[in-house]
């Protein structure tokens, strides 16, 4: 960086991982998922898109750094397999399943995007077979709790629809320049079907109101989306006792909490997510 005359940027997150036993252990990852096209968000100077060259018929290395790209275009733009692309990842158009052949997302995210980076790669998984993902410990551990009592929103939403596995705590020391927190590799690879069966904006709508309110009886988390009245019936149709904490609840039983709000015919808001 000192050679390009950059200086790693504050605003955007920037934190390089400069470790090559973590870029060791992404590659061997990215290996055995055998993908066909790999996105890689946060492409940087290139030290992880050159492991990944290999592995690929291509490789879209993604940097919103106009500064970066530059650098990123003299490191790997010469490696056949590799296309630089000056792009926001929040703004990239991932392929859909017809064209997409088996794509593999592997990026280090950083904490001020990480739930909206999830929630992209989510909302486009019949185009993703899965990702790799360095992040905060702490998001990753969460995600791979949910649901539950040390789980979040954001980590039903992605169990919802992948199988998490953590597989490496990665110390900030493993950084440039070191960051205030640990981090995870971890991957995510998405199933063939959602965990619910209820409708998609119903299941999230009540895991919001559930995880947005720890610690607080399902009857007084789910006041907002029906009155004390038909709470008591959907929960009793629901099989589910209403001085139950909602982060205890498994996919099966928020499955069926959702289905009877839906059977009782209750107007649902668009989540967010």
């Amino acid at each position: 960086m000192a050679k390009a005359g950059v200086r790693p940027s504050k605003r955007l997150g920037q934190s390089f991982l400069v470790e090559p036993g973590v870029l060791d252990a992404i590659r061997d990852v990215v290996i055995e998922a055998r993908p066909e096209r790999i996105v890689e968000i946060g492409a940087g100077l290139g030290a992880v898109t050159q492991v990944l060259a290999p592995l690929a018929q291509e490789v879209i290395a993604l940097e919103i750094d106009a500064r970066l790209v530059d650098v990123l275009t003299r490191n790997v733009g010469g490696l056949p397999s590799v296309v630089v692309c000056h792009e926001n990842a929040l703004d990239y158009c991932f392929p859909d399943a017809q064209d997409s052949g088996k794509v593999v997302v592997v990026g280090s995210i950083p904490y001020a995007i990480t739930a909206p980076i999830l929630q992209r790669l989510v909302a486009n998984r019949v185009g993703i077979s899965a990702a790799v993902l360095l992040t905060q410990r702490e998001v990753a551990e969460k995600i791979a709790a949910s649901p539950g009592a040390s789980g979040s929103a954001l980590g039903v939403l992605v169990r919802a629809h992948a199988d998490v596995h953590l597989l490496r705590r990665v110390g900030r020391g493993s950084f440039f320049p070191v960051p205030d927190v640990d981090s995870t590799l971890w991957t995510m690879r998405f199933l063939d079907g959602a965990r619910f069966k209820a409708g998609t904006e119903t299941f999230f709508t009540v895991v919001r109101a559930i995880y947005g309110v720890r610690r607080k009886m399902l009857r007084v988390a789910l006041r907002p989306l029906a009155s004390r009245e038909q709470l008591a019936e959907i929960l009793n149709a629901a099989d589910i006792e209403e001085t139950v904490r909602g982060e205890t609840l498994g996919f099966d039983e928020l499955d069926r909490l959702s289905c009877a709000f839906e059977s009782a015919g209750l107007p649902i808001e668009s989540p967010d997510t």
